[in-house]
C-alpha cells in the first residue's frame, strides 16, 4: 500500500492547482470583462500570464469602459507598450479590499507602474491613485461611491469590489485609469489654457514638467478671468513670481498628506497655507476645485481662485 502514496500525493497537489483561482480566471467568470479577457486572452496572452502570476489588488476595467477607451484613442496607439503600462497602473501590490480604500480622507496607493515615461517621483518609485468614497480631495461629509482617481481624466467607479483570487483582489471599474502625464500635457488635457501660457512665457516649463515630485496649484481659466488677470499687462518677473507661487518641489502634496493649517513653502520663497473646513481643501482662501490630479512627477490641484503672491 505505501508504493501508492506518492501517487496519492501527485493526485491531491494536482487537485488542489486546480482548484487555484487567479486573476485568468477571475476575467473568465465574470460577465462584464469579457471585453478585457478577450483582448488579454486572444491578442496579448503574455501579458495574461504575467498578470496571472502577480500578487495584489487590480483594478479591471469593465466592458463598457474598455468600449469608450477604444473609441476614443487610435487603435494604432494601443501596442504592446501602452497595454503593458496600463495593466501595471491597474495593478497594487498590495491587497486593498474595498472598504480599505473607503475610509475618511482616502488612500494614497502605489500601482506596479514605473516606466520614466509616467513616473519622475523618487528613483525606483512608482507612480500612484487615490482612491476615496468621499470626494476627490477625500473630505465630503458623507460616504458616496468608491472612486479611483488618476491621471487627468474622469475618476474610475468601482462598480463590483472585492472579486477574490488566490493572490489577492479584483475590482472592477466603469473607466480606464488615465495614465499620468507631464505638467503640460495634463494641463492640456483639463484646459487650463491660461495657466499652460504662463508656464510657456515665463520659460518655466522644464520646471513645470521636469521636477521631480512637486506638487501644482493651477487655477482654472473662470479663475484666471474672475480675477482679471490680464498676461500681457504684466511683467515677465511679475508672471514668473506668480506661477512660483503655485508650485511646492519636494514634496508630493496628495490631499492625504496636506494638514490643516500647516505652511508649505513654494518655489517664490514665500508661504501658502493649507485649510480643511467644511468638506472642502483650501490654499490660502482660495478654494480647491478638483484634487489629486495625478501627474508623472507629483500631483495637480485645479484652483477656483488664483493665488496672489505677497508683494505683488
Amino acid at each position: 500500500m505505501t508504493f501508492l502514496l506518492p501517487y496519492l500525493c501527485i493526485l491531491l497537489l494536482s487537485a488542489s492547482h486546480a482548484l487555484a483561482i487567479g486573476i485568468a480566471e477571475i476575467l473568465a467568470q465574470t460577465p462584464e470583462l469579457s471585453a478585457l479577457n478577450t483582448v488579454l486572452t486572444s491578442e496579448h496572452p503574455e501579458f495574461l500570464v504575467t498578470l496571472n502570476s502577480t500578487t495584489g489588488t487590480f483594478f479591471a476595467p469593465s466592458d463598457d469602459a474598455m468600449s469608450a477607451f477604444m473609441s476614443s484613442i487610435d487603435p494604432d496607439t494601443f501596442n504592446p507598450d501602452v497595454i503593458k503600462d496600463l495593466i501595471a497602473y491597474h495593478l497594487l501590490p498590495g491587497t486593498f479590499t474595498a472598504k480599505d480604500l473607503s475610509v475618511v480622507g482616502g488612500v494614497v496607493a502605489e500601482t506596479s507602474l514605473t516606466n520614466a515615461e509616467y513616473v519622475n517621483l523618487d528613483p525606483g518609485k512608482p507612480n500612484v491613485v487615490f482612491a476615496s468614497a468621499y470626494g476627490a480631495a477625500g473630505l465630503d461629509s458623507v460616504e458616496g461611491p468608491l472612486k479611483v482617481y488618476s491621471g487627468a481624466g474622469e475618476a474610475a467607479a468601482v462598480t463590483k469590489p472585492d472579486l477574490a483570487y488566490d493572490g489577492g483582489l479584483v475590482h472592477v471599474v466603469d473607466h480606464v485609469l488615465n495614465l499620468p502625464q507631464s505638467g503640460t500635457k495634463t494641463a492640456e488635457l483639463l484646459s487650463l489654457k491660461i495657466a499652460s501660457e504662463f508656464v510657456q512665457q515665463t520659460g518655466l516649463t522644464e520646471t513645470f514638467d521636469g521636477t521631480a515630485k512637486l506638487t501644482s496649484f493651477a487655477p482654472s481659466d473662470e479663475a484666471f478671468k474672475a480675477a482679471g488677470i490680464d498676461l500681457s499687462a504684466i511683467t515677465p518677473e511679475q508672471a514668473t513670481a506668480a506661477l512660483q507661487y503655485h508650485l511646492i518641489s519636494g514634496d508630493v502634496g496628495y490631499s492625504t498628506v496636506l494638514d490643516d493649517g500647516k505652511e508649505y513653502q513654494t518655489l517664490l520663497g514665500a508661504p501658502v497655507t493649507i485649510h480643511k473646513k467644511d468638506g472642502q481643501l483650501f490654499v490660502n482662501d482660495v478654494p480647491v476645485q478638483q484634487a489629486n490630479v495625478i501627474t508623472k512627477n507629483g500631483v495637480a490641484h485645479i484652483l477656483a481662485g488664483v493665488l496672489a503672491p505677497p508683494g505683488l
